[in-house]
């Protein structure tokens, strides 16, 4: 007799009591991930190192991200605005390169599409610019952004998830 197959990692809306994990993801995944293509002043900068646990408590009360659970762990998260808005996403560094964000990524998708809107949109890391573009993204154009005075490159990113309509031709009054 075999063993059953490992469980499939859930995707949900977070739990008040993960506003912990979902600070200490963040603050790990900047310093251990995103610090493999930013310099430390640039990492520095975008998460100090000190985890505000009251500021995460309060923005995933507002954001209501949401979270990857693999066996009972916050494997990684996500923030998706009504809009289709991708604001924050990151992965515990454990579960880096698993498809933890790809999954949370295309769940994103999904809800964008539900919703009926035209597209799902995020302003991507260098670290994450090729999983966007993985997930069916396209780059529409770099932007620097200003974290605490200091410039960090990242994308302006879209997916498309219906064309928009043609123009209709202009008609001419007799």
């Amino acid at each position: 007799m075999s063993c059953p197959p490992p469980p499939e990692p859930a995707i949900r809306r977070y739990r008040g009591d993960e506003s912990r994990a979902i600070a200490e993801i963040f603050i790990s995944a900047v310093h251990q991930i995103a610090s493999e293509v930013y310099t430390p002043q640039q990492c520095r900068a975008w998460a100090d190192g000190e985890v505000d646990y009251e500021h995460w408590r309060n923005r995933c009360r507002h954001k209501n991200p949401w979270v990857s659970v693999h066996n009972g762990v916050v494997a990684g998260f996500l923030e998706l605005d009504p809009d289709g808005h991708i604001d924050c996403a990151y992965v515990n560094p454990r579960f880096k390169r698993r498809g933890v964000m790809t999954g949370l990524v295309d769940h994103a998708v999904a809800r964008c599409v539900e919703a009926g809107l035209d597209r799902v949109f995020v302003e991507a890391s260098i670290q994450a610019r090729l999983l966007f573009i993985k997930c069916g993204f396209r780059v529409l154009g770099e932007h620097q952004a200003q974290v605490n005075g200091v410039a960090l490159l990242n994308y302006r990113m879209e997916r498309r998830l219906r064309e928009a309509p043609a123009p209709t031709p202009a008609t001419e009054d007799a």
